[in-house]
């Protein structure tokens, strides 16, 4: 076995099986406090700017604190199978959960700031309706892949009787599904940034009906999806790679730092992108909450864009009547000399004055 750091030595069965190396106790103290500090932040945010439909991505987040800790035990007592177990599982599994909070933001981004008329295939490649449904059960999907292959090695591990040809047999298995899920991830990713990057230069094209008169606010949120994204898919790939061969064979499942640097680091700063550029600051409280108020039928959102402003008439104005004032009759010469009390008597055109709202065309 092939110990990377020299901080530590493994002697539990195991947890030799799990890591395939000697891991460090500082770095894993580092990285359960850097995951700490920014959870605590991203606690205040999700309450703060009332969030709620981001309870998948703080449902990773907490997966990624508790999983960094239960790593730390697991080195200081390599025997506690049950600390082992966790931090392989949480660890793995949270970025999923991370992603599916880029699937929802990006969604609710795209509703937001994007007119009626330009929702369609044609612009944006997805139903923007169904877009953040359709990622994020393809995330789930490759979610629930690699649950299989990871409870798969946690049942097998678990048996005392199992053999070690047993043992390096459950894992190889583990490793085949576990790339399989981590694939299917890679490709969700894949057509996610192309979508992603097709909308965010495309929307260009409307902007003056972005919302707050064309500002590029809501860009900010839009490039931070775009952002962790990259980070969560290319943590992905790596690990893609990890479980591509047999531990024995493979450098990447033989030493500690290609884990902390490919995995630990991007997801840390997924964390610090959302807690500099959280999607509660950006988007309107209407489209922060769980039930997907922008999904209802007729929903306009917070405010009208401003092609929709500049076809309302003015206020205290309607549209009852199109039709132009009559002119007015012709003068009569004639009758300008008559006395006050004549007869003769003109009929004043304001007298059945048509609709206020007339005179604007």
């Amino acid at each position: 076995m092939s110990n990377s750091t020299g901080n530590s030595t493994m002697t539990g069965t195991t947890a030799a099986a799990v890591f395939g190396y000697s891991p460090s106790m500082p770095m894993a103290w580092i990285g359960g406090i850097m995951f700490t500090l920014s959870a605590l932040v991203h606690i205040f945010q999700y309450f703060k700017h009332r969030a709620w439909y981001l309870y998948l991505m703080m449902l990773g987040i907490f997966m990624e604190v508790f999983g960094y800790w239960a790593r730390v035990i697991a080195i200081q007592n390599p025997n506690n199978n049950a600390a082992v177990f966790m931090t392989f599982l949480l660890t793995t599994l949270a970025p999923s959960f991370l992603a599916a909070g880029c699937y929802m933001t990006f969604g609710r981004i795209i509703y937001w700031v994007t007119p009626e008329n330009r929702r369609g295939f044609r612009q944006i490649w997805v139903p923007a309706r169904f877009i953040t449904t359709i990622f994020t059960a393809l995330d789930m999907l490759s979610f629930s892949v690699q649950c299989v292959g990871i409870f798969f090695l946690i049942g097998k591990l678990s048996n005392q009787s199992q053999t070690a040809d047993q043992q390096t047999q459950a894992i190889k298995t583990t490793y085949d599904i576990l790339r399989v899920g981590f694939i299917m991830q890679n490709i969700v990713f894949g057509v996610f940034m192309l979508v992603a990057f097709r909308f965010m230069f495309a929307s260009k094209a409307w902007k003056f009906d972005w919302p707050e008169s064309g500002s590029n606010r809501w860009r900010s949120a839009g490039w931070a999806v775009v952002a962790a994204a990259l980070m969560i898919a290319g943590r992905s790939l790596f690990r893609s790679l990890e479980f591509s061969l047999n531990r024995g064979d493979n450098y990447l499942r033989s030493h500690e730092w290609p884990f902390y640097l490919f995995d630990m680091v991007p997801i840390v700063l997924v964390l610090m992108i959302f807690n500099v550029a959280h999607p509660g600051r950006f988007l309107p409280p209407d489209y922060c909450t769980i039930r997907h108020a922008y999904k209802k039928p007729g929903y306009k959102g917070v405010a009208a864009t401003k092609s929709e402003e500049d076809d309302q008439p003015a206020p205290g104005y309607s549209r009852v009547s199109l039709v132009p004032p009559p002119l007015a009759p012709p003068r009569n010469n004639a009758g300008m000399n008559q006395a006050p009390n004549s007869s003769v008597t003109f009929s004043s055109p304001w007298n059945s004055r048509p609709s206020p709202g007339a005179d604007r065309y």
